[in-house]
């Protein structure tokens, strides 16, 4: 009888692909969107003033100076939240024979973009309680937490959509013009283009509203794209984004709606990895960033919240 694989198991070699799939997406689209600056103190300031709406402007030939001691200038501020990601390895795991590339470097990258990930959460306002939440300063013993984008977003451009009952609802084409009105009134966008954010959910609402008459042709005679990622309003076009943190529970209901570009990312400290000196027979790994958010004009946006 001929010797079996189930009869002969004690010198088999596993079959194991030498390489490690490392699951999980790690896109992170924001970090690319805003603008980039350099921040010297904790806590980060910016100035804005508005252009006043034309008025009745009629006098006569001879006429007084009129005294105009009204000041419309606004002082906005933020502080630098420190974001840091940590890992350790021991003197005896770095030398231990793993599938894959070694142990240190495959961690260095791999932290590396949940570092990246965890400043986009960040930027967004997901670590307070709510986006649209001020910063919190910090303390000897309480962490500084930046305001994210959305609480930057002028009173009057977050347009709650949700129904009398206060349950939320379709995003619709009125609805959609609603939201962008605000941006454009105030002169937010001046070349009529608009970035928007959303989940999956409202993005599937898009694509609904659009309807078959958007049906678009985009490869040979046969194919056919009923998505939309570009959409024209009476205030200009629109690119349509999704993103995954649109998802999560506190953005799902909520578009975002602007010029991402007049956002930008400010650094005290730019993002850097460093080995650790320890006592100990390991060693440690840290990626360290000191940043914080500034929206130097918040007319280039706004936001809908209470959608499905």
């Amino acid at each position: 009888m001929a010797l079996t694989t189930y009869n002969n198991t004690v010198n088999q070699k596993p079959s194991v692909l030498d390489s490690i799939i490392l699951q999980g997406p790690s896109q992170v689209p924001f970090l690319k969107w805003f603008g980039r600056g350099d921040v010297n103190a904790p806590k980060h300031a910016w100035i804005t003033d508005r252009l006043r709406d034309p008025k009745p402007n009629y006098n006569l030939e001879i006429t007084g100076l009129e005294e105009d001691t009204e000041d419309t200038k606004v002082m906005l501020d933020n502080v630098t939240q420190i974001v840091k990601n940590e890992f350790g390895l021991s003197r005896k795991e770095r030398s231990t024979a793993r599938y894959g590339q070694k142990e240190w470097p495959y961690r260095v990258g791999k932290v590396g973009k949940e570092h990246a990930k965890d400043l986009e959460f960040n930027l967004l306002g997901l670590q307070n309680d709510s986006v649209f939440d001020n910063y919190v300063p910090g303390s000897d013993t309480t962490e500084a937490r930046m305001a994210g984008i959305f609480h930057f977003i002028p009173s009057e451009h977050r347009k709650d959509l949700k129904d009398a009952n206060g349950n939320p609802t379709v995003l619709t084409y009125d609805s959609l013009s609603e939201i962008i009105e605000p941006v454009w009134e105030r002169g937010g966008i001046e070349d009529e283009s608009f970035m928007l954010i959303c989940g999956t959910s409202v993005k599937r609402a898009i694509n609904r509203f659009a309807g078959d008459q958007f049906f678009r042709k985009v490869s040979g005679k046969e194919k056919f794209d009923p998505t939309l990622f570009e959409l024209e309003t009476d205030f200009g076009t629109v690119q349509v984004k999704i993103h995954r943190l649109f998802n999560q529970e506190k953005l799902r209901d909520k578009i975002l709606v602007g010029k991402l570009s007049e956002a930008r990312i400010m650094f005290q400290t730019s993002t850097e990895f460093t080995e650790v000196p320890t006592d100990k027979t390991a060693k440690f790994g840290r990626y360290y960033t000191d940043l914080t958010l500034e929206v130097k004009n918040p007319d280039y946006f706004a936001c809908g919240e209470g959608l499905k």
